[in-house]
């Protein structure tokens, strides 16, 4: 288990502090799919990928139980 402690102190002195004991995205604390594909598009709009391409890699794995072949994702995601 990974514990996370935070302490925010304000500039008039009062503090607030907090704790978490599992990161988002981790087994007890899943994210969505959507949550996924919107830190996909984060990363990728960092790096400058065309958004076309992030949306079809987005939709792609969206539908990935029914992908027929996996070369049509393999092909999104090279550069």
């Amino acid at each position: 288990m990974l514990t996370t402690f935070i302490e925010v102190v304000l500039k008039d002195g009062r503090r607030f502090s907090g704790r978490a004991d599992y990161a988002r995205g981790s087994p007890p604390q899943m994210m969505t799919f959507d949550e996924v594909a919107d830190k996909l598009r984060g990363g990728a709009d960092f790096a400058r990928w065309d958004k076309a391409k992030t949306e079809a890699i987005v939709a792609t794995v969206r539908e990935l139980e029914s992908l027929k072949r996996f070369s049509e994702l393999a092909a999104l995601l090279r550069k």
